[in-house]
């Protein structure tokens, strides 16, 4: 590979860490930018056919609908839930758990995060938690740090298993084998069985990692953006975050050892959230007095709140006095439709066959589609409609929340409508007439075939790429998993270690993703700020790669 060709496989990389990162562009200019250099050097030097390049866009822009359906969902249910008054309901109830905003975040982004993330996966955790911290009282920038942060271990087993079960299982196919079938005969002869097996591997490793991480938020949330910019303040709860990492991946393990991949997310945060908040109720392992000193700068602006925050009537004659099962109802009613739908069979099948798709884009053999009820934002939708006759709501103020749901989405649109079609085009670029392998994989190889010694380190840091790049988990599977297995062939290290250091790594991705920033930016209000969530999240998605490495290049596979 060229020098002009390597440099043209960072193309995407290096354009968004320079304009969002560097040059702080708010990502509704960022991206763009990046998506026109991305699809001019995939034309002019990987040599992509016009057509397919197109088709590429084109399918980009399909796939954008679901998350972008996702985050409208998320911010109009926020706005029913304040113009209501049920989230007045919803804030009394967690200040009755505990009125210390570390114990919140733990209890919201952690836990129940890590139950939507296992019910739904792709961005909802964060889109539904960072608004409901900002509610609360913390900070838009914050709120969103932090619930992207949480948004890590847990994706493991996002979406009912699917980073593993299909991100994996796919990109070790090649010519219609799986390159793993000497592996999967020897666990139990189907994917099923080996995918158990890698997962097993990656909560192994994360009951060290993951159980950090509640210990990670409150540092990060009291050093950067409490009143005294202190660490110290976060870590003085560690007993507490400890015990609530436990909570949740404890059970994840023993579910994944007993069951597989499906649902270590879903079950382990339920069994982590009734041990953690009858614990956090009676103030088990926490001081006395409860932190919630942030700085002025940094404390929402409830006077006028920002396009994208849940938007107030103003008017308190529109509100009613709500139960707290009623205030809940809607989330309740929300996770019930996300695992029914994606664990009975027939409510799948029924929801999936409401599709809006186009194959042969453009004459390509590419394709496209939008499940219209099966996705995400449908159930969002459903459960605002249903709780504007919950909460007896005036037509007035259900109205404001939807219109002002809509303003906020402009931005983000931009920033989706052009981040998707750049990662499309990268991944697409296999199919041109320069005989190259796609950008991602001529990259990766070239990483494998230079720094093999230190793979340990390098094959979550693979992950992270893929995840960064694709917005996805399960797509960072889908790219890399052939290549990881392959390495881990050449230097004879543990194929499902190196398969569990790629998932962990794309998980750690998830924090500092474009599409996943994007989507928590929005719905705090903070659409243009992307930049300042990425500079925190990303030390944290790199040490969380690291130390993974550090823990398999010690171990060495079970």
């Amino acid at each position: 590979m060229t020098f002009i060709q390597t440099l043209a496989t960072l193309t995407p990389v290096i354009s968004v860490l320079v304009f969002l990162v560097l040059m702080r562009m708010p990502a509704s200019r960022a991206m763009p930018i990046s998506a026109v250099l991305t699809a001019l050097v995939a034309y002019f030097v990987w040599e992509m056919d016009g057509t397919f390049l197109m088709a590429s866009v084109v399918e980009g822009f399909y796939s954008a609908i679901t998350p972008l359906t996702i985050i409208f969902g998320a911010i109009f249910l926020l706005n029913t839930l304040k113009n209501s008054g049920a989230m007045d309901t919803i804030r009394a109830g967690f200040t009755n758990i505990s009125a210390d905003a570390r114990v919140q975040v733990i209890i919201i982004c952690w836990l129940f995060g890590s139950f939507i993330e296992g019910s739904a996966g792709f961005g909802t955790p964060a889109a539904i938690g960072a608004p409901l911290l900002v509610l609360l009282g913390v900070p838009p920038i914050a709120a969103a740090v932090v619930a992207l942060i949480a948004d890590s271990t847990s994706v493991s087993f996002g979406a009912i298993g699917l980073p593993v079960l299909f991100g994996m299982e796919q990109g070790l196919m090649e010519g219609g084998v799986s390159m793993a079938a000497a592996q999967i005969a020897e666990h139990g002869g189907s994917f099923a069985d080996y995918a158990q097996f890698i997962a097993l591997h990656m909560i192994t490793i994360d009951l060290v990692t993951g159980t950090l991480i509640p210990l990670v938020l409150v540092c990060v949330l009291t050093g950067f953006f409490g009143r005294n910019k202190s660490f110290a303040e976060g870590f003085a709860i560690w007993k507490f975050a400890i015990f609530a990492g436990l909570a949740f991946t404890i059970p994840a393990w023993t579910i994944n050892f007993i069951a597989g991949p499906e649902f270590p997310s879903v079950i382990g945060a339920l069994i982590g959230m009734g041990i953690v908040i009858p614990a956090a109720k009676k103030g088990f392992l926490l001081p006395s007095q409860p932190w919630n000193d942030f700085a002025d700068g940094d404390k929402p602006k409830t006077e006028e709140p920002a396009v994208g925050q849940p938007q107030s009537v103003g008017a308190a004659a529109t509100k009613n006095e709500i139960s707290q099962l009623a205030a809940w109802t809607p989330y309740l009613v929300m996770a019930a439709l996300l695992v029914l739908s994606r664990t009975v069979a027939p409510l799948k099948s029924f929801l999936s066959s409401f599709n809006i798709s186009w194959t042969e884009i453009m004459g390509t053999n590419l394709k496209a589609g939008f499940a219209t009820l099966y996705a995400p934002g449908a159930f969002f939708v459903t459960v605002c409609i249903l709780g504007f006759f919950i909460f007896k709501m005036k037509p007035a103020a259900f109205k404001l929340s939807f219109t002002s749901s809509c303003k906020s989405m402009v931005p983000t649109i931009i920033s989706l409508g052009a981040s998707v079609p750049m990662v499309k085009i990268f991944l697409n670029s296999g199919e041109n007439a320069a005989g190259l392998a796609s950008m991602p994989n001529q990259l990766a190889e070239l990483l494998a075939g230079s720094m093999g010694a230190v793979w340990a380190w390098m094959a979550p840091v693979v992950g992270i790429f893929g995840a960064f790049l694709s917005g996805s988990a399960t797509f960072s599977n889908m790219m890399f998993s052939g290549l990881q297995y392959g390495v881990a062939d050449n230097i004879g290290m543990n194929h499902a270690l190196v398969l569990a250091l790629q998932g962990i790594g794309a998980n750690a991705g998830n924090m500092m993703c474009v599409m996943n920033v994007v989507a928590a930016a929005t719905v705090v209000g903070m659409a243009g700020r992307e930049s300042e969530i990425i500079r925190k999240t990303l030390p944290v998605a790199l040490g969380y790669a690291m130390i993974a490495g550090t823990i398999a290049f010690m171990w060495g596979g079970l």
